[in-house]
């Protein structure tokens, strides 16, 4: 009977994150997390069919953790700019924090169409909240569209949120 290790997945989730901010992706061994955690590297393999996933998972935690966040600040803007400024920061926030792993990680891995039509669907969800609450319904229909130029320009270290408040102030005022 194998042996169970209480909050295995949760103990390496956290030994992962820890190690890949310290030595990034490329240094993430997996093994050295099963050490870490005194498990077998099979045992990871239970939770997580390869490094990517075990990454991503770290990820989708962190990601989550925004998305809570931006549905607060946007619950409590008192204008639709000040809901779109609050989604696009923590958008620069989240991807400044991945931005060394992105870089040493240079596949693109399966499926990022599907991912990134996922994040897309939850900021317009968030944008969409946001409208509503401060009547304009008439414009829903822009949500994915203001999404993705969230998304966009977040991600551009070019693209300033001035530049951005711009086109939305333009929108809806």
């Amino acid at each position: 009977m194998p042996k169970l290790i209480p909050d295995a997945k949760i103990k390496i989730l956290s030994t992962a994150r820890k190690q890949l901010f310290e030595k990034g992706y490329t240094g993430l061994i997996l093994r050295e997390v099963a050490d870490q955690c005194a498990m077998a590297v099979g045992t990871i393999y239970n939770y997580f069919s390869s490094k990517d996933m075990l990454v991503a998972a770290i990820m989708a935690e962190d990601w989550l953790i925004s998305l809570i966040n931006m549905q607060k600040s946007c619950e409590k803007a008192s204008t639709i700019e000040q809901g779109v400024k609050a989604i696009y920061y923590s958008i620069v926030e989240y991807a400044q924090i991945y931005e060394k792993i992105w870089t040493e990680y240079k596949g693109v891995p399966s499926g990022f169409g599907g991912r990134h039509l996922l994040l897309r669907s939850q900021l317009s969800e968030l944008l969409s909240d946001l409208l509503e609450r401060h009547g304009r319904k008439e414009d829903m229909e822009l949500c994915p569209l203001l999404a993705e130029t969230v998304l966009a320009c977040a991600m551009q270290k070019d693209i300033d949120y001035s530049v951005l408040s711009k086109v939305v102030i333009r929108l809806f005022l």
